[in-house]
């Protein structure tokens, strides 16, 4: 039996590469995972391209997207910036053949690209509407890479770029929608609906595990002279500037949001009634201790505080939300009143009402 001819091989080759490829493909359809992606990738792209190690990165506004292939591992990350390498070809938009040992042009390559005695690095920049979107970087085994697999790369690297892209434009897109829905315009904190959804939550996982949970509600003293004085951008510049200060004191767990015009609710779990006092302490602090800076027309320092009122369940008890409120918007009227620019907790005194 006589061998098949060069030709014949080469269509029986493509014609194998094709079916792996389809089923990779195929693999990728129903996944919108950027993890599970990346791995059926690493575990398949060898049966249709000798490709040893890759490295994909796709870049938005929203920062860079980098999946690493190194020796049937693959590494998924977010990074506020490109390496050196990245950005150097991605800036040059255009495909480019490193053979490793001639003369370097450019950034060192990244490290798991050179690894097991590369031949060569592949890179290729995928482009939409004149916009680079993605660049894929692959490096060769031993062997350098022919033509069959310059063709396969290139198809299989367009495809899981534009597919990553994808992904996260979808996914930014989404947290949008819910941004707007949960969360307050001006301050970028909880709306009131979606805090007070939060407390619901916190309150019921506290009669589930009998921990105690503790609200904070404050408020920016004389904000009304605020406004009227210096302007209301002013105003939104304090209340701003306020929000930010909270979000920085706060807990990872607990939750914090814009419960009125110049109100914040925060919630915290688990938090006994001694915690909660001295968690709202560090939050008046925060805000007493340093001025709010009013730049533009009109720039100044102005010394703004708030006042505070605490309240706190022990977790066995039945408690309503409204009645937990109560007593916290209690206590801040006692600040109030007292003098301003201070904590108060909430009286000693029985909750009823069923829970919620």
């Amino acid at each position: 039996m006589t061998a098949g001819s060069p030709k014949t091989e080469h269509a029986s080759e493509q014609l194998v590469r094709y079916e792996a490829l389809f089923r990779l493909l195929d693999d990728l359809h129903a996944l919108d995972d950027i993890a599970e992606i990346a791995k059926h990738v690493v575990r398949q792209w060898k049966y249709f391209a000798n490709v040893a190690n890759w490295r994909l990165v796709v870049a938005d506004e929203q920062g860079v997207q980098l999946i690493d292939g190194c020796n049937g591992q693959v590494y998924v990350s977010k990074e506020s910036l490109l390496s050196p390498w990245d950005e150097y070809h991605w800036q040059q938009q255009r495909p480019r053949l490193v053979r490793l040992g001639d003369p370097l042009a450019g950034p060192e390559p990244p490290r798991h690209l050179t690894g097991r005695s590369p031949s060569e690095i592949l890179i290729l920049p995928f482009l939409r509407m004149g916009l680079c979107i993605g660049l894929l970087s692959v490096s060769a085994g031993r062997e350098p890479f022919n033509e069959l697999d310059h063709k396969f790369i290139r198809i299989f690297g367009a495809y899981f770029a534009e597919r990553i892209w994808d992904i996260r434009l979808r996914t930014q897109a989404t947290e949008v929608l819910i941004n707007k829905a949960t969360r307050d315009a001006l301050t970028g904190l909880l709306n009131r609906g979606t805090i007070i959804e939060r407390l619901g939550s916190a309150l019921a996982l506290s009669k589930r595990t009998g921990e105690p949970l503790s609200v904070i509600i404050c408020d920016i003293d004389f904000f009304k002279i605020i406004n009227d004085s210096h302007g209301h951008m002013a105003g939104d510049e304090v209340l701003r500037q306020v929000s930010h200060r909270l979000q920085a004191e706060t807990r990872l767990g607990d939750s914090l949001g814009r419960y009125g015009g110049e109100e914040f609710l925060i919630v915290l779990y688990p938090c006994n009634a001694r915690d909660a006092v001295q968690s709202a302490e560090r939050f008046r602090h925060a805000i007493a201790d340093t001025p709010v800076s009013i730049e533009g027309d009109g720039a100044c320092d102005l010394k703004v505080t708030i006042s505070l009122g605490t309240s706190s369940t022990s977790g066995d008890e039945k408690v309503r939300i409204e009645a937990l409120l109560k007593r916290a918007d209690d206590a801040l009227y006692r600040s109030k009143a007292g003098g301003r620019n201070r904590v108060t907790a909430a009286k000693e005194q029985a909750i009823d009402g069923s829970a919620t």
